[in-house]
């Protein structure tokens, strides 16, 4: 059985020969429906056929058939720029950024080491120098960041963000990084990816939040394409069958490939489309039933202060951590008021089973966060998408109804208005289970 560097290997590999391979089906099919089809049997009928030109039908035929191509094969570009250029990567921390850096170190010095065994021994005096100058470029700045603490201001910037228990964000101990809210490590880029959703050889690398939009444009327009090909294939075959008794072969070919393709690409349509209108990526819906998710929510500061006022009627029920922190151990909230203020206070809560945090009020807005906010934006390939722009001050995404139930139930809002409160009252009787 392969282990899991060969599987890396093969999909890594899968993935740069697939592209030109699609790009070679679509040639053929384009030579198929053009010369043999249209030319051939609808505008020119070759003398075998004995029929009259039907120039209508092998123009419309034409004109769609490459309208749809060059929609299709500007969606796969864009999505092939995005995946190469923009797949969506978190930094990785100083302690493997100096790791990767010495063994790049490490192997310039092999190379270098190989051409000077080449040389005559009059070279080598030459070469002396610049390998004293290579020995304290590779010992040079051994002083790492802290590990622990790196990376944490883009956290408690934030009133919400995904958090451990201890209300650290996850740790990549891989990337030597704290993990971006919804973000997952890609085994085959090695690297930790925003929002990703799946790797996927037939687009050359990793599907995340800056190209799953793309990826569903691409996936649509080529079943479209696909079923256009298939129905035309289809009808012609037939007709010519039922007049001459044979069949062309080009035509059975694109019956088959179209078919095939087409069926695909419809059900990741489908499926992609469903994922959008959940709020979720492929990893994530894994285990959507299940899932609890740890929240670190921001304490108003007027909430804050209530924690010195003698018979205060607000008194958490919850774990609370601090920010900035000293060490890696997450502090307590100080005792005193003066500390209080100058630090970023979050309470630390949890969803219930099955809950996203990150699903909006209705599956349109949620699948406004993939494919834009207008209809432009739904079918061109121009902008990234709505969750991509992780500016905002709430959050690094969206947050829906979810968050806004905890909040109320560990009393950080004010009393909900009746229309709000009708709304959350499902989640309301069901109450915070796993708050501590």
């Amino acid at each position: 059985m392969a282990g899991p560097d060969a599987e890396k290997r093969a999909n890594l590999v899968v993935s740069r020969i697939i592209p030109p391979v699609l790009l070679g089906i679509v040639v053929y099919a384009s030579y198929a429906i053009t010369k043999p089809l249209c030319i051939d049997y609808l505008l020119l009928p070759l003398p075998s056929y004995n029929r009259t030109p039907r120039v209508g039908a092998g123009a419309a035929i034409l004109v769609l058939f490459y309208l749809l191509l060059i929609i299709l094969i500007a969606t796969y570009l864009r999505l092939l720029y995005t995946v190469i250029e923009h797949p969506g990567l978190i930094p990785v921390g100083p302690e493997r950024a100096q790791s990767e850096k010495a063994e790049d170190s490490e192997k310039s010095d092999k190379r270098r080491r190989r051409r000077r065994s080449r040389k005559p021994r009059d070279a080598e005096k030459v070469d002396a120098p610049e390998d004293l100058e290579q020995g304290v470029h590779h010992n040079g700045d051994a002083t790492a960041s802290d590990s622990h603490s790196f990376g944490l201001e883009s956290f408690y910037t934030k009133d919400v963000f995904v958090c451990q228990e201890d209300g650290r964000p996850p740790y990549c101990s891989t990337c030597c990084q704290f993990k971006a809210d919804r973000s997952h490590h890609c085994r085959e880029l090695d690297r930790c990816v925003r929002k990703m959703d799946h790797f996927c050889p037939w687009v050359g690398g990793v599907v995340s939040e800056t190209s799953f939009k793309f990826f569903i444009q691409f996936v649509f327009y080529t079943a479209t394409f696909c079923n256009f090909a298939l129905v035309v294939s289809v009808y012609f075959t037939a007709e010519i069958k039922r007049n001459t008794g044979s069949v062309n072969a080009h035509w059975c070919v694109c019956i088959g490939l179209s078919g095939l393709f087409g069926l695909f690409t419809a059900g990741m349509t489908l499926s992609s489309l469903q994922l959008a209108s959940l709020n979720l990526t492929t990893i994530e819906n894994l285990s959507r039933r299940s899932v609890v998710w740890t929240l670190a929510i921001r304490v108003p500061e007027h909430l804050l202060a209530q924690l010195f006022v003698t018979n205060s009627p607000w008194a958490p029920t919850f774990r609370m951590v601090t920010y900035p922190q000293e060490s890696s151990t997450p502090a307590r909230v100080q005792t005193t008021e003066h500390a209080v203020a100058e630090r970023h206070v979050f309470a630390i809560l949890h969803t219930q089973p099955g809950e996203n945090p990150f699903s909006l009020d209705s599956p349109f807005k949620n699948i406004q966060q993939v494919m834009g906010h207008n209809m432009i934006d739904w079918f061109l390939p121009l902008k990234q998408s709505p969750c991509a722009d992780h500016s905002g001050q709430e959050s690094a995404f969206a947050l829906g109804p979810v968050v806004t139930r905890l909040k109320q139930e560990a009393g950080l809002l004010p009393p909900p208005e009746n229309g709000l409160e009708r709304q959350n009252s499902k989640y309301s009787r069901r109450g915070n289970k796993h708050r501590p």
